[in-house]
Order: C-alpha cells, then structure tokens, then sequence
C-alpha cells in the first residue's frame, strides 16, 4: 500500500496550510502501536531530509517516538520493502509516510472600478427655493485584470507495518509562493493539528 513513486516537489509556498480531508481507523485507539517511521517521498534527498527530520521533532515534542527514515537508509529510491526493513531497524510498529499529491492553477478576474468626485452645482428645487447639488463626475478608473493562483497539495498516510493497514490519512494544501521553508512548516504544522484533532497526539 506504500505508494513510493510520485515526486515530492517542494518549491515554494505561502504560510498557511489546510488540511481539506482526512480519515481515521475507528478502531486505532484500541491497537498497541508503538513508534513511528516517518518517511517523506522526495525528489531530492535535501528535501527528503529536511522534511523527515522536521515532522520527527515535531511528533517528538509531542512525546512520540519518531525516528526520521533518511537515519537509516539514504537517498531517494525507496519501496515497500526499504520501509518495511527500515522500521524493523527503527524497532517501530508505524509509518508515517509523506507524497506529493498534485498542484492547482486557477485564474481569478477582479473587475476594474471607476471613480468619481462631485462638483457643487446651485439650482432650485421644487418649491422654488435656491439649493446647492452634487453632481458626480468621473475622476479615474482601473482596468480588469486576472490574477493566477498557484496551489500545491500533499498527503500524509499512517500505515501499521505488520499488516500494512492504513490507520490514519489527511490531504493538506496551500497557495504556492516563495519561501521552501515556511511551506514545509506550513505542511507539517497543518497534519500535526490534524493528527491532534484525531486524538493521536496531545
């Protein structure tokens, strides 16, 4: 069920992450697990480490044993059996494993606004009466215009390494921008708050 093939692009994005979906084993709670792999899908090993070690020390400050997959087996080419044998030296029961899950692109058009100022014109209304009027003109005005939104999406699944069933899944995603690490921040950040939701961390 370790799907290990897709590239795990980490570019740029903005600060803040969303989890849009998740899923939880019902029954988790009632499972004797102890420890947990955590394995990010990378296309580069940079990557691969940096978000590795991240998401470890984050769980780890939540009193989770959590050892970080790029400690015991290098690189980028990993499979189900790499996983398997590296949680067996881990002496883990899970794996927490990180993809890239797809991008968005969406065009956004924002209309163009006029405006106007009012020039004080004296006539007289019904009753005869003198009065000053204000009658519009136009002072400016901006044009349509189209803006681009960019958007990036992962997915973080758990995994019970003996049977390899999925116990928990969340699909984040974000508005692409400029910052590599605030995006790997964001992600995390964002799974953590759901893996709490889900009462699997504190």
């Amino acid at each position: 069920m370790f799907c290990l093939y897709l590239s795990f692009l980490l570019t740029a994005c903005s600060s803040t992450a969303k989890v849009g979906k998740s899923w939880v084993d019902k029954d988790i709670h009632a499972k004797a697990l102890h420890g947990v792999l955590v394995v990010a899908v990378a296309k580069t090993e940079e990557g691969r480490r940096a978000f590795e070690q991240d998401f470890a020390k984050a769980l780890q400050a939540q009193g989770v044993h959590a050892v970080a997959s790029y400690t015991i087996k290098g690189g980028t080419d990993l499979d189900k059996e790499d996983v398997i044998a590296m949680a067996g030296q881990a002496q883990v029961d899970t794996a927490l494993v990180t993809l890239f899950a797809g991008r968005d692109h969406s065009e956004v058009l924002h209309p163009g606004r006029k405006y106007y100022a009012y020039a004080p014109v004296y006539g007289r209304d019904y009753y005869g009466r003198g009065r000053v009027y204000g009658v519009p003109y136009r002072v400016g005005q901006t044009s349509d215009f189209w803006s681009q939104h960019n958007s990036i999406h992962l997915e973080a699944s758990l995994y019970a390494i003996n049977t390899e069933a999925l116990l928990w899944r969340a699909s984040s995603g974000m508005e692409e921008k400029s910052d590599v690490a605030a995006m790997r921040s964001a992600f995390i950040k964002s799974f953590m708050y759901d893996l709490a939701a889900q009462g699997l961390v504190n």
